[in-house]
């Protein structure tokens, strides 16, 4: 994390972990329950950014993505997966462009692993990566009625999912402004310090400034899944939706892993789906975590965690990858070895398969 960054929060209050995560602004209770609603400011430090220039950026990075980046412009963003040669999704990347650079973003974690990929396999080709974390930093800002906080506020319209947008005004110079998926209006900003420091000024007098944990929370009850260095690798594009939030592309060329991604979705489907669950007690679940659930017949059941957080009233709520044909056979209710119980909630997207 830029330092005069992190020391402007802590002004601001916030109180950080050992693994930098902030955990608090200082009113732990009513910023946890702000998120339902917002609006709610958060830190997205634990986010980095690779910037890719040079003539031959856009063919580099087009074979090694899932999605086409094509469709990325300097008004449309995209998720988009690096995966391995068996289909396993090694990072998950947020692609926007700015001029003629694309930014990549995705969970500091495998910053060192996806950078030392990326130039491993570019050998030759005409283009620099750069990790630009320390410059560009990142914020996120949702809630109800966010699209009217930045309309008012920077004279923004971002209104659709992955529509990008510029803030320029007299005191705050190009910060990119993306909107992602989310249970209400929910969106990315991108920019200096000297500009986050306004923007951040500005959003919190709008509502609450939240942590890392809290922040987890809106993209679990979005359904959209989370790749660090604990999951990295682990799962099949499909395992965790991704054909379902457009971030699989099965009309582009070829890119690692594409084989197997493709004859799944022609011939076959998916044997694995991310599903989001639920407890009623607090559980101490981290990515990567693989948890076992018993049915009334004492049948066990493995999900597999991809993110998890304290639900806003109580218990846990978590995004979880399990094998779909075993779940056809449960029997009453689902509990852990503590006998808590879980319960498997519908998720925000169509799981049918095509």
């Amino acid at each position: 994390m830029n330092a005069d960054w992190k020391q402007y929060l802590s002004q601001a209050g916030a109180q950080f972990d050992k693994n930098n995560d902030i955990t608090t602004f200082g009113l732990p209770e009513i910023e946890h329950f702000m998120v339902k609603h917002g609006p709610i400011v958060s830190d997205l430090s634990k986010q980095t950014l690779i910037k890719a220039t040079g003539e031959e950026a856009f063919s580099f990075l087009q074979g090694q993505f899932s999605n086409d980046l094509k469709d990325v412009t300097e008004s449309t963003a995209q998720l988009t997966a690096y995966c391995d040669p068996q289909g396993k999704v090694l990072a998950l990347i947020t692609v926007f462009k700015v001029t003629d650079a694309y930014y990549l973003s995705f969970d500091e974690s495998l910053k060192e692993t996806i950078l030392k990929r990326l130039t491993m396999f570019k050998m030759m080709a005409k283009l620099e990566l750069e990790e630009v974390s320390e410059q560009l930093l990142q914020i996120g800002y949702a809630g109800e009625f966010a699209d009217l906080d930045l309309q008012r506020d920077f004279t923004l319209k971002t209104k659709e999912i992955y529509q990008v947008d510029t803030i320029n005004s007299q005191d705050i110079k190009n910060v990119t402004v993306i909107k992602i998926p989310g249970p209400y209006h929910n969106y990315r900003l991108f920019g200096s310090i000297d500009a986050m420091k306004t923007i951040w000024k500005t959003l919190k007098s709008n509502g609450e400034a939240i942590g890392t944990v809290d922040w987890t929370l809106l993209n679990i009850v979005s359904g959209q899944p989370v790749i660090n260095t604990q999951t990295s690798g682990q799962f099949i594009a499909q395992f965790i939706n991704l054909d379902k939030i457009d971030a699989i592309n099965f009309k582009k060329g070829c890119y690692p892993g594409q084989e197997i991604i493709a004859r799944m979705h022609y011939r076959g489907k998916a044997t694995k789906r991310m599903l989001r669950i639920h407890s009623p007690a607090l559980q101490n679940f981290v990515a990567g975590d693989e948890i076992k659930l018993q049915d009334a017949t004492d049948r066990n059941y493995k999900f597999t965690i991809i993110s998890a957080a304290p639900e806003i009233y109580e218990g846990t709520i978590a995004l979880a990858v399990t094998t779909l044909k075993a779940l056809e056979s449960v029997k009453g209710d689902l509990k852990n070895e503590n006998g808590d119980m879980f319960t498997i909630e519908p998720m925000p997207y169509d799981l049918t398969e095509e």
